[in-house]
């Protein structure tokens, strides 16, 4: 092999170990199946309104809605969807099983507590002042889980940013938790 391809293997090679490298790294995806036989829906269509702030309340999230389910051994998956009225710059989400965030959750710069978050588009023009004009926003997310056979209690939490302005409060519309289970 002469110079030149001993070199291009080379570098293709030391690429490829790099590569696996920084995946490896960055983890490694998640992933259960199982059936899932039974279906849960919860709603309340009085609509919430968010009391807490995320950045500076404890606890810094509120229970918005809750559900009990016996399910069997295998893979929970939980679908929340709903329209968030921002009035202070995002509103932060967290599905639940048994007190712990499923799995499917981010962190912000504001805590260390797994959400999911809705935030307005400020720095648009049409939204530059979004304590006047209060975006609503569709959210919606997905989360699973590994679930043992028992009783388990599945909550939805949330809060609005780190402002809430009396008489100005964020809400949140046909929130709708779906769960699919063993």
């Amino acid at each position: 092999m002469n110079f030149k391809r001993k070199t291009c293997v080379a570098l293709a090679l030391g690429t490829l170990v790099m590569g696996i490298t920084a995946v490896t790294a960055m983890g490694q995806q998640i992933r259960y199946s199982s059936a899932a036989g039974k279906v849960a829906a919860v709603t309340n269509p009085s609509g919430h309104t968010l009391t807490r702030r995320f950045q500076l309340d404890t606890p810094n999230l509120q229970r918005l809605l809750s559900t009990t389910i016996y399910s069997g051994r295998g893979c929970i998956i939980a679908h929340l969807s709903g329209l968030a009225r921002i009035t202070d710059n995002y509103v932060v989400f967290q599905v639940r099983m048994d007190g712990v965030p499923m799995r499917g959750h981010t962190t912000l710069w504001a805590s260390p507590t797994p959400v999911v978050y809705c935030m307005i588009d400020s720095g648009s023009p049409p939204y530059d002042d979004e304590q006047f004009i209060d975006p609503t926003k569709v959210c919606s997310y997905n989360f699973f889980d590994r679930v043992l056979p028992g009783t388990h209690t599945v909550e939805v939490m949330g809060a609005a940013g780190s402002n809430i302005a009396s008489g100005n409060e964020p809400t949140v519309n046909a929130l709708v938790l779906t769960l699919e289970y063993p």
